[in-house]
């Protein structure tokens, strides 16, 4: 009896003996796990494996070098200079000469000078404009502060000096349109729906460039970020009133009913084609793909169009299959491709496009 006993409790000690090191043993393997999780930048994550830590590719935001940095940048500076020629160019060629006030500094420019220039031959439009924009500027920095930046004080000078260069360089003494003979006598006085028309469209696509590339042309714009800063009116509203007001002076000032009446037509249409223009410009597509096969697909956006998404599960109504619900939000271009990948990928895919005219968050700044 006491040789067995003796055998038992021997077994017992071997038994709690291996215990004791199968539990070291797991200690030591969760101790290397943890030791073997590094800290990665940010954007990446680290998953573990029986063949250790795996690193996971960074998810789909788009991560800029300095190179492609300076090169958007001076993109959105070139399309800002874009942007003032075209706005330049509908004020000299197209509203000075018939007198068209469509509001902005410029509208105020062209109705003062109807009434000071006969008087004082050198007060030009574009002198006028010179005048107004610096004062305006000198006030919105002492005013506004940092919400008049420097891209608004470049375009507003820029803006200024190009229509006293063209002054200078192409003098106009009568209208593009119009009709001269041999002689230089104006045959015919052209025509002034069609030359509003191009100032319209030229002043539109111009402002909403500058728009899109985060900075203005000065002038009202200030006053209206001045009279929201002191009331409760919004931007829009405020530059309306003002370019409004300026319309309604000018009919006493033009000396011209038509050309008033064609001032508030082209104040209005110029509103609706800069908002639509903007809105456009902001336009992306918001996509659910509901799918059975989402890894190809999440591959896809990841890696080759570079955006984020949300995934969920879900389950058809009908067949009650378990599917995944993916959404995520791309430009035009992307967003044709992304669909032509998913019904390759998966062709019985649902996928429901629509249009987002604006997001706000990460991988999506304003303007270009």
């Amino acid at each position: 009896m006491k040789a067995k006993h003796k055998k038992t409790t021997a077994e017992t000690a071997v038994k709690e003996q291996e215990i004791a090191e199968n539990t070291q043993a797991a200690e030591s393997a969760q101790a290397s796990e943890e030791t073997a999780t590094v800290q990665l930048p940010a954007g990446n994550e680290m998953q573990t494996s029986e063949n250790g830590p795996i690193e996971v590719k960074p998810r789909g935001d788009k991560v800029l070098t300095k190179a492609q940095q300076r090169k958007r940048t001076a993109i959105r500076w070139a399309l800002m200079v874009v942007g003032i020629i075209l706005m330049s160019i509908s004020v000299y060629f197209f509203q000075i000469p018939y007198n068209f006030v469509l509001g902005g500094v410029g509208g105020i420019a062209i109705m003062l000078a109807s009434v000071v220039q006969p008087l004082v031959s050198w007060l030009t439009p574009a002198v006028i404009m010179l005048f107004i924009n610096v004062f305006l500027l000198i006030l919105g920095f002492i005013i506004l502060g940092k919400s008049c930046t420097f891209k608004t004080a470049f375009c507003s000078l820029l803006y200024t000096g190009l229509i006293l260069f063209f002054e200078k360089v192409v003098p106009l003494d009568h209208p593009v349109t119009a009709v001269v003979d041999k002689a230089g006598n104006i045959v015919s006085e052209g025509q002034p729906f069609l030359e509003l028309c191009i100032a319209i469209l030229l002043f539109g696509v111009g402002g909403a460039i500058i728009f899109n590339c985060g900075a203005s042309s000065g002038g009202t714009d200030i006053i209206a970020l001045i009279l929201k800063k002191f009331t409760k009116i919004n931007v829009g509203v405020s530059l309306l009133i003002v370019d409004l007001i300026v319309c309604s002076v000018s009919i006493f000032t033009v000396g011209s009913v038509a050309i008033s009446l064609y001032s508030f037509l082209g104040l209005f249409a110029r509103t609706f084609l800069l908002d639509g223009i903007i809105e456009s410009f902001g336009k992306t597509k918001y996509i659910t793909i509901i799918t059975q096969k989402p890894d190809e697909i999440s591959e896809y956006i990841l890696n080759v169009i570079q955006h984020g998404y949300t995934m969920y599960d879900a389950e058809g109504g009908y067949t009650h299959e378990k599917k995944k619900v993916m959404i995520t939000i791309c430009k035009r271009g992307e967003a044709l491709r992304l669909k032509a990948k998913v019904k390759a990928f998966d062709p019985e895919a649902f996928v429901i496009i629509t249009d987002a005219n604006e997001i706000l968050g990460k991988g999506f700044a304003s303007g270009f």
